[in-house]
Parts: C-alpha cells; sequence; structure tokens
C-alpha cells in the first residue's frame, strides 16, 4: 500500500499487525469533522485533531482543553492522523507507541475563521467548534522556540475566546469525563486480567532440594526485606530486564507487615518491629494449623478487603479496634524456612514456587491466601493497579536471595501519588449546583503555597458537606503563596484548618497537581464519645477577661495563626485541660514575636507574670532556692495568653505534695526511619507490658513524631525512687522486643529504634501537658486519646488549634476519670 506523504511520520511510528489503530488513507473528500480524543499513555493528555483536506492535523494538550479564556493551554503539534482516526477508540497494546486506552471525549464540526494554510503558517490560528462539549470560537497561537531549542518543535497555546460558550467556573474535564462515542469513561476501557504466575516444577515439599537451602534451627525472629521507592516498575525502559527470568512483580498491599513463625504447629505472628501481636489478629492465628509442615517462617502482610476485594488500612484499623475476630487476611509473599532449611540464601522464584504448593490445599476461603505475580515487564500490572485504585505494585529480582532491610532486588512504584494538603480555598459553579473545586496547599518552609485544584472525587453530598464546612472559614482568610492571578479572582480563600487526602498522578513544573482526586477529610480520630463527667471550670465571667494586645499578629508564618487564635484556642479546651494543669507546677514556651526562634523556655516567675499565677519557692536538686510557677483558677490560666503562651509543661505532681509524684510518662522517641504506623504498633505493646505489671496506662500524642504514655500512680515514693522504678520498668519493657526499643539516650542509638524516655520521671523534669499546643506549624497539641481512637489517627499534627475545640466538644476528654485509676508501682530490679 503506497504511503501518502502526509501519513509518513504516521504510519512509520506504528505496526498495524499489533495497533488496532487504523493504518488510514483510503478515505478522503471534503470535510471539516474535529475530535477531542483523551489518553492515557506514557502521560496522560488529550489531542485536538481538526479536518485539513485528506488528513487531521493534531495537537497534544496535556492539560486538556479548557472553557475558561484565561487558561492557556500548551498544545503541541504532532504528525497528521488519517481522516478514519476520528471514530477510533480502544487500547493500543503496551509497548507500542502511545500504549495505552484512548475514548473520543468530543466529537463535531468546525469552521476556520481566515484562510487555513494562511493561519498555521503565521502562528494564529482562529477557529469555530460545534461539538457535544466544546463550542464557540477559539485560539491556537503558536509559541516561538527558546535560545537552542529545536526549531521544528511546534508549541502552541490552546485557548477559548471569550463568547457565550465561555464558563470561568465549569472544569469541563471532570464533569464531563465520558466518551460521547460509547457513554465509556477510560478507565473502562482498561482491561483487568487477573495476574498469573507461570506454572511452578512440582518440588514435592523438598526444601533441601532447593540451591542455597541450609538446614539448621529457625531464627528467633528475621528483620523483614524492605523495598525501595522507584518511578516505575523495572523493565519498563529496558527490554533487558523484561524476561521472565529478571522480575517478578506483585500486587501492594496497604496492611500490616507481619511474619509468620510456625513451630511445632504453634504460631507467633510478628510485626515489621519485631512485636509479637498473634493475641491481637483474632482468629487468623488458627489458620495456619491446616498448614502441612512443621516448622515454617512466612513472609506476609495482614490486610482486611472491601467490596471490591483491595485492601483497606482503614477498615484493618476498624477491625483491630473492635476485635478481630474472622475479618484478617495474611497474603503470603514468601517463604523463608521450612521443616529444618533455612531458605533466605535460594532464588526468590524457587522460594515462590514452594510457598505455593505449601498453601495450594487451603482453599480459596482460607484466610491465609497465596500473593501471586506476574513475570517479566510490570507496566501491565502497574496500569491495573492504578485503574482499580490499589496501593501499587512491588517487584522482585527473582533471582535474589532474601536480605534483610532496604534493597534494590526488591522496589516498589505507588500506583497513585497521594498525599495529605491543606485546603485553602474553593470555587463554586451553577452547573455543579455549588462546590466546584477546592484549592489546595501545602506548607514549604513555613509559608503556605498554592498547589492547584481538585474538582473530583467527591459526590453532591460531600460537596455540600465540605461547602457547610468551609464556608465560615473565608472571614480573615489570606491566600497562600504562588497562586496565578486568574486562580485570585475566582477563589473564595479560607482560614487553612481542614486538611484533605488527595490521590494525584505527579506534578508539574511549578508544584501544581496532576488529576488530583479528593479522597475525603484527613481523619482525626477522636470519634469514641467518653461519658465521663465534664466539670466546667471556666465562667462566662473568666471568658469576658481574655485580652491580648496585637491579637492579629501571627505566629510561624502569614498564614499561621494570630495570637488572638491561641487565647481563644485554651479558652475552648480550658474545662478539658485545666483538670489537669490545676496545682501542678508549670513551665511556660512563650513566643511573643511569633517567630520560632524568639521562643523561650520559662520555668521561674518573670516580670510583669499576672498576679492570678501562683508562685512558690522549692530547694532544687543542687541545694537552691527557686522559684516556680503554678497555676491555681481559671483566671491565671487565661491570663497567660496575653504573654505570648504557646506552650504549657507539667510536672507529675502538685505543688502542694511536690515531693510525691502522681504520674509517670513514658515518652516513646521515634528515631530516624520509623513511621508513624509504627509508633502506634510499639505503644500498643507497651500498653500490654504495663498492664501485665498491673498498671492502667493512657496514651496522648506528644504534638510530635511520638506518643506520650502516662501512668498515674499513688504517691508511695519520692522522685529519686520513682526515677529508679521507671528506669527498670523501661529496661525491663525495652528487653520484651528489643530490636524495636532502646532505653539508651543517644541519635546513634535510635537508627530504626524507638526511645523510651523515662527521665521525665525525675524531679523537676516535665512534659507537654494534657491538650497544650506546640509551638510549630499550625501548632499541633498533645491530645489524650483513647486507645481505640489512637489507631485510627492518621496524622497526629492534625489534632491542632483548629480541629481540637470542635472534636473534644462531641467527643469529651479519655482521661477525665486518670486519677481514680492509680495503681502501686512495682519493684523491678535494672
Amino acid at each position: 500500500m503506497t504511503t501518502p506523504p502526509k501519513l509518513r511520520a504516521y504510519r512509520a511510528k506504528r505496526e498495524f499487525t499489533k495497533t488496532p489503530e487504523p493504518a488510514g488513507g483510503l478515505v478522503s473528500g471534503e470535510g471539516n469533522r474535529f475530535v477531542v480524543h483523551k489518553h492515557h499513555a506514557t502521560a496522560d493528555h488529550y489531542d485536538l485533531r481538526l479536518q485539513v483536506g485528506d488528513v487531521l492535523k493534531s495537537w497534544a494538550v496535556p492539560r486538556g482543553p479548557s472553557l475558561n479564556p484565561a487558561d492557556k493551554r500548551l498544545a503541541i503539534e504532532t504528525e497528521d492522523h488519517p481522516l478514519e482516526y476520528i471514530d477510533f477508540e480502544g487500547v493500543i497494546p503496551e509497548g507500542e507507541y502511545g500504549g495505552g486506552p484512548m475514548i473520543v471525549w468530543d466529537t463535531g464540526t468546525w469552521a476556520p475563521m481566515d484562510d487555513v494554510e494562511k493561519s498555521l503558517h503565521t502562528g494564529a490560528f482562529k477557529f469555530r467548534l460545534a461539538g457535544d462539549k466544546l463550542n464557540g470560537g477559539w485560539m491556537l497561537t503558536r509559541l516561538k522556540p527558546k535560545p537552542g531549542e529545536d526549531e521544528g518543535k511546534k508549541n502552541w497555546l490552546l485557548f477559548k475566546e471569550r463568547d457565550l460558550a465561555a464558563d470561568t467556573r465549569l472544569d469541563i474535564l471532570s464533569e464531563r469525563p465520558e466518551s460521547v462515542k460509547s457513554g465509556r469513561r477510560i478507565e473502562e476501557l482498561v482491561a483487568v486480567p487477573k495476574p498469573v504466575s507461570k506454572p511452578a516444577k512440582p518440588l514435592l515439599l523438598k526444601p533441601g532440594a532447593l540451591p542455597g537451602a541450609v538446614q539448621g534451627p529457625a531464627p528467633a525472629r528475621i528483620e523483614p526485606q524492605l523495598a525501595t521507592q522507584v518511578a516505575k516498575p523495572p523493565g519498563s525502559d529496558d527490554p533487558a530486564e523484561r524476561t521472565g527470568e529478571a522480575w517478578l512483580h506483585e500486587i501492594k498491599f496497604d496492611g500490616y507487615r507481619t511474619a509468620a513463625h510456625l513451630a511445632d504447629r504453634q504460631v507467633r505472628l510478628i510485626t515489621r518491629g519485631g512485636i509479637d501481636w498473634t493475641k491481637r489478629y483474632g482468629d487468623l492465628p488458627h489458620a495456619f494449623a491446616k498448614l502441612p509442615c512443621r516448622d515454617a517462617i512466612i513472609d506476609g502482610e495482614i490486610v482486611v478487603l472491601d467490596a471490591k476485594g483491595i485492601s483497606r488500612f482503614v477498615l484493618l484499623q476498624d477491625a483491630l479496634a473492635e476485635g478481630a475476630g474472622n475479618k484478617l487476611h495474611f497474603y503470603a509473599f514468601d517463604l523463608l524456612y521450612l521443616d529444618g532449611w533455612d531458605l533466605r540464601k535460594a532464588p526468590l522464584a524457587r522460594r515462590k514456587a514452594l510457598l505455593a504448593q505449601l498453601l495450594a490445599g487451603l482453599g480459596a476461603n482460607s484466610a491465609i491466601q497465596f500473593s501471586d505475580h506476574v513475570e517479566g515487564d510490570g507496566q501491565g500490572l502497574y496500569a491495573q493497579a492504578s485503574e482499580l485504585g490499589l496501593e501499587g505494585v512491588v517487584s522482585k529480582r527473582a533471582s535474589a536471595t532474601y536480605q534483610s532491610g532496604r534493597t534494590k532486588s526488591w522496589t516498589k512504584v505507588k500506583a497513585l501519588q497521594k498525599g495529605d494538603f491543606i485546603i485553602a480555598g474553593y470555587t463554586t459553579s451553577d452547573a455543579a449546583e455549588g462546590l466546584a473545586a477546592l484549592g489546595m496547599a501545602e506548607f514549604e518552609d513555613g509559608e503556605l503555597h498554592y498547589r492547584g485544584k481538585v474538582g473530583t472525587g467527591f459526590d453532591a453530598e460531600t460537596a455540600r458537606d465540605l461547602l457547610a464546612r468551609l464556608e465560615p472559614l473565608t472571614a480573615g482568610a489570606t491566600p497562600p503563596e504562588g497562586v496565578p492571578r486568574e486562580i485570585m479572582r475566582e477563589m473564595n480563600w479560607v482560614r487553612p484548618l481542614l486538611s484533605a487526602r488527595i490521590h494525584y498522578a505527579n506534578r508539574t513544573a511549578d508544584n501544581a497537581l496532576r488529576h488530583g482526586v479528593f479522597r475525603g477529610l484527613r481523619d482525626v480520630g477522636l470519634s469514641t464519645p467518653v461519658s465521663a463527667k465534664r466539670k466546667l471550670l471556666i465562667s462566662e465571667a473568666d471568658l469576658a477577661t481574655i485580652w491580648v494586645t496585637n491579637p492579629e499578629r501571627r505566629l510561624f508564618g502569614k498564614t499561621g495563626p494570630t495570637k488572638l487564635d491561641i487565647a481563644v484556642y485554651y479558652a475552648l479546651v480550658g474545662d478539658f485541660m485545666l483538670p489537669h494543669i490545676i496545682g501542678r507546677p508549670v513551665s511556660l514556651v512563650r513566643c511573643p514575636t511569633g517567630l520560632p526562634k524568639d521562643c523561650f523556655f520559662q520555668r521561674h516567675a518573670f516580670t510583669g507574670m499576672p498576679p492570678s499565677v501562683a508562685v512558690f519557692e522549692s530547694i532544687n536538686s543542687e541545694g537552691e532556692t527557686k522559684t516556680y510557677l503554678s497555676v491555681e483558677d481559671a483566671k491565671g490560666y487565661l491570663a497567660l495568653a496575653q504573654f505570648g503562651v504557646v506552650e504549657f509543661h507539667t510536672w507529675g505532681t502538685h505543688r502542694t505534695k511536690l515531693d510525691k509524684p502522681d504520674q509517670i510518662v513514658f515518652d516513646l522517641d521515634p528515631g530516624e526511619g520509623i513511621a508513624w504506623r509504627e509508633v502506634v504498633e510499639a505503644a500498643v505493646h507497651i500498653k500490654g507490658g504495663l498492664e501485665a505489671l498491673g498498671l492502667v496506662p493512657f496514651a496522648k500524642t506528644s504534638g510530635g513524631s511520638g506518643i506520650h504514655i502516662t501512668v498515674p500512680v499513688t504517691q508511695k515514693q519520692n522522685w529519686k525512687k520513682l526515677h529508679q522504678a521507671t528506669s527498670a520498668i523501661s529496661t525491663h519493657l525495652a528487653s520484651t522486643a528489643p530490636d524495636t526499643f532502646t532505653t539508651t539516650m543517644g541519635k546513634e542509638n535510635r537508627k530504626r529504634r524507638i526511645f523510651i524516655d523515662y527521665h521525665r520521671n525525675a524531679r523537676g523534669h516535665t512534659s507537654a501537658a494534657p491538650y497544650s499546643l506546640r509551638a510549630r506549624t499550625n501548632l499541633p497539641a498533645s491530645t489524650p486519646v483513647s486507645w481505640t481512637d489512637l489507631e485510627s489517627i492518621d496524622a497526629p499534627q492534625d489534632l491542632n488549634y483548629a480541629s481540637l475545640p470542635g472534636l473534644l466538644a462531641t467527643s469529651g476528654d479519655p482521661w477525665a476519670e486518670i486519677d481514680e485509676f492509680a495503681r502501686d508501682l512495682p519493684t523491678l530490679q535494672n
């Protein structure tokens, strides 16, 4: 078939025996049709194609067309396409040019406003569209190449003319995502075959036959192998890496990494941090009794599945909080030891083949499932994971041995990036009948910076709820940094008090989110109502005494809270906070200028101090007489707002019984590389250890990355004995999971471990008071939480000056009756 000159570039890029795209050139004639394709390829984009003679002139528009004349969208001129392409809709196979699904997003007719050849030559091309979605006047303006840029590169700007079809509020891309040809969304074109590995050669459950297997006793614990984050699955760019011999690609689960240790048919389930959680996992341990082996160590992930069979961590949290029962599944992906043979030096592909045989008889309804894989190029599985909303893909070199710690023989790719962003504003539209999009922002170097709009992911009910939450926050709001001029005009700015979980593809060169999808307001916990009594300590007369100079002075940046915001916060939480600080010696962190560098610690009396704050004397450990502070009533508490007080820190005793402490604190301080989820795991483990000693522990976020575990005790010991006792208890607790905990100070000792800091239990030492703010960006609070709520918190910094008062009003104080649970400290030896 003779190739028309205008289609040579098009055909040269395609193998028509492999792709369903039309070769073209069989249709000719006059016409004025147009099409806009939506195309998910290497980079998601839209393709504008206008019929000019016998071909379709084509431009790739990365961000798609906008009905807002202020939006000037980059349009990259590409090769001419055949006329038959105007009706093409389907999936271009992976590995072929432009591989990925494509739909006819819009189609219709078009008309030039001037001579077409002249307009294309001069680079000023005006035309009108009459389609299902796009109408009215449009303009393509060619950009001049930058110095040193390829002269043949033809970049244009596409934008809407100002006419009756223009709309500054409607996001047509998110409002009308479907194909005008089939009615399908582009996601529906993606096939979702189940990943299936090639049949393994029968090994007849003989672990000793595996190359590299070593006979010997089972290790007490194996530090898990971890994957390195990469941009795409291995093999995506290198054909040599696409063979089945190179890589195995598995679905990435969203749960708790766990190793199952079987010994004489007894099972222990050990977390990534080395903690035994067998008892927490409900009926799951019983499922391992059916395995046809005596001893084994199996690496896997414990999850709870949603209705679509997708693992969701929030469901796992709920299950563990309510009692796991039979809700849990264990997805096994590696076999490290079996009946006297250590398999870690055997190739992964052989270990997995043996694992598949071991699990083969359990059946489809078993709580234990084999984590299957695909071989070779993982790009297909990665695309499916993205479409299904999975966590992502883990790729493992098939020939690799098992290596503890983070390695490059295991890699991971998140299907979609996700992050938590501040809601800085919103837009509305008549078409959406309310909320149209959210303006997202994030903190960078202490300042709030704009990160673009997100207009999808919320249904009508969610949109109404969001709008009701956001409208009251417009008063006193200021825009973040870096807002484009056109956005500045249309956005309703709000105070940065709410955070949202956003999924997105990637970021633009100016750090804006691409293809952002709203996934909900970030969960801050405190959902468990507390029926304990609440004593009202702050009267209306007390509130009337609040007075601060420079009330609008902002702390920690241009968009940070004001001095008045802090005063109001402490007034609102006072009924909950005061019972925990009244009569106790306090130290203060004051930030009089609002700049972090000017904050300082105040433990003694100071000039101009409110007379309602008590001052008392005591002899310190060096034999010196010092004056200390104590809040004795609501008036003194509220008066401190005028003096720039941001933080309150308390001793574990009362002023009247200074040397008879009634509370001890174990501060869990995570070292480098410890995630929040692991800190929560550790706290739950410490809780169990303290309860085994007859104590009743209470949990509190630190306001940072750690957790404070506070224990009420009977007032039978002085500070010296108390410090010795808590040292012994900490040593005992750390010994139960030595790979997780340390009681030794020093940064080097805390790498990948959690420091149990018991030194706050010495005379004169303090810890952040319950509900005290912390002098950090967005003012997080050190918040008491129930143990159930602790496991549901995604990000403790969301418990802050803005969110906490409202949460407390509905949930109450989980520490309201803490004093009633005081117990004698056990005597342990270091």
